[in-house]
């Protein structure tokens, strides 16, 4: 019996250390893609082209464009090319949803562009895939997107 209670002893400590290592796993990535996007801020703070919004959204708008603006109810076409703060792509193509359904950063971003328009973003965390990450993309990184809105059509 003192057997059976030493083995569970263990296991359910190895469990907890095992779930503990795996929480502080992405501390230290936390704090780089934090300091990253912070020390990009400062570097850019007289850059009057380099936009920072209320919500931590930082971007670029490289060419306005000349036609249509998207708005929350519109259905865009977007090329995109996503790379981590080292310069890693991690993902690239053409996004055809409705803008609802995108991460809040972009969300809050194509707006601000019309149709044929070119804008670069730095997308914070908790404006991209948060605490969760999503697929290759691991919990807590700051993204950089840089997208083209192809197409608009807005439903209203």
């Amino acid at each position: 019996m003192q057997s059976q209670f030493k083995y569970i002893f263990v296991l359910l400590l190895s469990v907890w250390v095992l779930s503990s290592c795996d929480e502080d796993r992405y501390a230290d990535w936390k704090i780089l893609n934090e300091t990253w996007l912070e020390n990009l801020k400062e570097e850019n703070k007289d850059n009057p082209d380099f936009v920072v919004t209320e919500s931590g959204l930082c971007y670029q708008i490289i060419h306005m464009g000349s036609n249509t603006r998207p708005n929350g109810g519109s259905y865009v076409e977007v090329s995109y090319k996503g790379t981590y703060l080292n310069g890693k792509s991690f993902d690239s193509g053409v996004y055809k949803r409705p803008l609802l359904e995108a991460i809040p950063g972009w969300r809050e971003a194509i707006p601000k562009i019309t149709r044929g328009g070119r804008i670069i973003l730095y997308i914070p965390a908790n404006l991209g895939y948060g605490d969760e990450g999503s697929g290759k993309i691991p919990p807590y990184s700051t993204l950089k997107f840089d997208l083209t809105l192809d197409y608009v059509i807005n439903y209203y």
